[in-house]
């Protein structure tokens, strides 16, 4: 467990308050993974640790601490992403996938650069444009944890998933071809598999395969945890 950052890549995941004039800041940082830290006084109006509360900005933050809980000792703006007003609630829901499936202190700098691709794109997206891209950071992340989709191969099998059948689709094992049509509602056709497989989301149908299948896996592994902004927002291509 490290005991300091000094100006540290890092964006703000959650914050909420704490005692009357601080927070305690939920972030997340390039070198370190999930950090969190209190920021002592950034609710007053003369703080110079105040900007912690400016929304979607990739910030640089110093902090000091031995236990789990550190102290921010300074911060500062590197970039503003300024999404545009339709896409900020896709922020909102990765920034809630990465709280409920990342560890605290394990870094994945990979999964920190494409969240900030991802965000320089929400600045002038479309609703189709912006279901790609998440889709593939949902991707990206449920692999860099350990928890990587075979989206070429049949479940248990050197088969390769073919255009035209029908497969069912498991988290812990993978797309298991079906034996009975009846059970077709619940199923994918292997040719938006093999799409999404070749980063090719073009087809409607594919987009939506893809999203139906991302929703199960990443439901899958939150366990009992949910996704809290489902429940109250409609979000955007997510």
């Amino acid at each position: 467990m490290f005991k300091s950052l000094t100006l540290e890549s890092a964006i703000v995941l959650h914050t909420r308050p704490y005692k009357e004039t601080s927070l305690i800041v939920d972030s997340f940082t390039r070198n370190h993974g999930r950090v969190s830290f209190v920021a002592k006084g950034a609710k007053r109006p003369k703080s110079k640790i105040g900007v912690i509360k400016t929304p979607s900005c990739l910030f640089l933050i110093s902090c000091r601490g031995k236990g789990d809980l550190k102290t921010l000792t300074h911060c500062e703006i590197s970039t503003y992403f300024d999404p545009s007003s339709e896409n900020f609630n896709s922020l909102i829901y990765l920034n809630e996938l990465l709280i409920k499936l990342l560890e605290k202190e394990d870094p994945h700098p990979e999964i920190f650069d494409h969240y900030l691709k991802v965000c320089d794109f929400l600045k002038h997206l479309g609703k189709k444009d912006l279901g790609t891209h998440l889709r593939f950071f949902e991707l990206n992340l449920l692999k860099e944890i350990g928890y990587g989709l075979d989206l070429k191969f049949e479940a248990n099998s050197n088969n390769e998933i073919k255009e035209e059948k029908r497969y069912a689709f498991n988290p812990i094992i993978g797309f298991q071809p079906l034996k009975d049509s009846s059970d077709e509602e619940n199923s994918y056709h292997g040719k938006d598999i093999i799409n999404f497989s070749k980063g090719d989301l073009t087809s409607p149908d594919t987009l939506l395969a893809s999203k139906q299948i991302m929703r199960e896996a990443i439901d899958f592994h939150l366990g009992n945890k949910s996704i809290k902004i489902r429940e109250y927002l409609s979000i955007q291509g997510s």
